[in-house]
């Protein structure tokens, strides 16, 4: 029977907040097992769930300063009960780390919140480029070497262009993106038919790492991971298996340079 509610990432982060019961707690659960994107998603809302409370647990079981608590009170004529004055700490702690970029100033947790949204910059890529007929890279297939010594110059570290043959996909050639100011690097691979894959290669933090991941938009799809210095993804419309054997290739080859 197909689920009239289809689980999504809101369903699986409720789920990990311990705000599903009974049957849609069950539905969650199972689609989490038959999907490595939402698994993804469980995981990565259970690591942030964990580590805010081993950051701030400790900081919401003090009393609220009683500067705090006194302006508080004259702005609003309030006297906030010990469980709102403790829910009003936590907001408070919230807006402040946004504001100053607490996660994206802390390396080891700023490393697990790059895979989601990394990913789906690989994909918007291989969308844009993927499909050119003209100008498809940058730099040609056929100088590899200068290709791979440009994009590592740019990256500021050290890679070599995989060479997967084997799979099918020879080099089309690459080129040089941009996210924001950080730059990225973007290989292209076409097959025998003309069918094209697309390596997207960004410079990771210094410390970490994730697992092979995958997620889809449509029949577009890709392979993610980091492996300190390096996070990359493999994005193309092949059939999962044949995607995850190219992703497979493609990590083993960057582990050589």
């Amino acid at each position: 029977m197909i689920n009239p509610h289809p689980i999504g990432e809101l369903e699986i982060n409720a789920l990990v907040d311990g705000e599903l019961t009974g049957e849609a707690a069950d539905d969650a659960r199972r689609a989490i097992e038959d999907d490595e994107g939402l698994e993804a998603v469980a995981i990565w809302g259970d690591t942030l769930n964990r580590r805010l409370h081993s950051a701030f647990d400790g900081v919401l079981a003090r009393p609220m300063p009683t500067r705090t608590s006194g302006l508080l009170q004259q702005r609003s004529g309030y006297r906030f009960p010990s469980g709102a004055r403790r829910l009003a700490a936590a907001a408070a702690i919230a807006a402040i780390a946004a504001g100053i970029g607490y996660f994206a100033g802390t390396a080891d947790l700023a490393m697990s919140t790059v895979p989601a949204h990394f990913a789906q910059l690989a994909l918007g890529a291989h969308q844009v480029y993927a499909s050119e007929v003209r100008h498809p890279v940058e730099v040609a297939g056929a100088d590899q070497l200068h290709l791979g010594q440009w994009l590592s110059k740019r990256l500021d570290v050290d890679f070599a262009v995989p060479d997967i043959k084997d799979t099918g996909f020879v080099l089309l050639g690459g080129r040089l993106l941009a996210e924001g100011e950080r730059p990225a690097a973007l290989l292209m691979y076409e097959d025998a038919t003309g069918h094209r894959i697309t390596l997207y290669i960004e410079k990771s933090s210094p410390a970490g790492g994730t697992a092979l991941r995958y997620t889809s938009n449509g029949p577009l799809a890709a392979y993610y991971w980091i492996d300190s210095p390096l996070a990359c993804a493999i994005s193309g419309d092949l059939a999962s298996d044949q995607l995850k054997a190219v992703a497979q290739r493609v990590y083993t080859e960057l582990e050589k340079s």
